[in-house]
């Protein structure tokens, strides 16, 4: 059975307690990122794993980015940044299938976002609704992403 067309929605994302370790190198790198985090919050952590991108666009090496966990309570960490991430107005795009393929979906979203004349922040999000687990590597056909651009709100 085909998959449903990917659908933009508009969100109001609200904000949320977080660990971060920010990087530098290729985003299939990040996994890294999410061994310290779990290392140092263990039970502290609820909910799925999220990322980060500060750049633009899409970059093969040196990608600025963070690997980020959702935190129930506040516990600071060596190394890792602990805050509540903003909320606000975002557009929304659910991509199922590999990470390698998340590409048309990061164009898609952005066209979207500049047709209604309105420009995306920085950094961009990723939630990681289901992806390889930390034993069992799963079917890169069968990951979900939520990508999560968000917007100024007009005036």
């Amino acid at each position: 059975m085909p998959e449903p067309e990917s659908v933009i929605e508009e969100k109001q994302i609200e904000p949320i307690l977080v660990a971060g370790f920010r990087m530098r190198g290729t985003y299939a790198e990040i996994g890294t990122g999410f061994s310290k985090i779990g290392s140092a919050m263990g039970f502290n952590i609820k909910g799925h794993a999220l990322a980060l991108f500060y750049d633009g666009e899409y970059k093969e090496n040196d990608a600025d980015f963070e690997a980020c966990m959702p935190l129930k309570k506040m516990k600071e960490a060596k190394d890792l940044k602990v805050r509540e991430l903003p909320g606000g107005r975002a557009f929304t795009l659910v991509h199922r299938g590999p990470y390698q393929d998340l590409r048309a979906s990061y164009d898609k979203l952005r066209g979207h976002i500049k047709n209604l004349g309105l420009e995306p922040k920085r950094p961009s999000r990723e939630i990681y609704v289901k992806g390889p687990g930390m034993i069992f590597k799963g079917n890169p056909e069968k990951y979900i992403t939520e990508i999560q651009m968000f917007v100024e709100l007009r005036e």
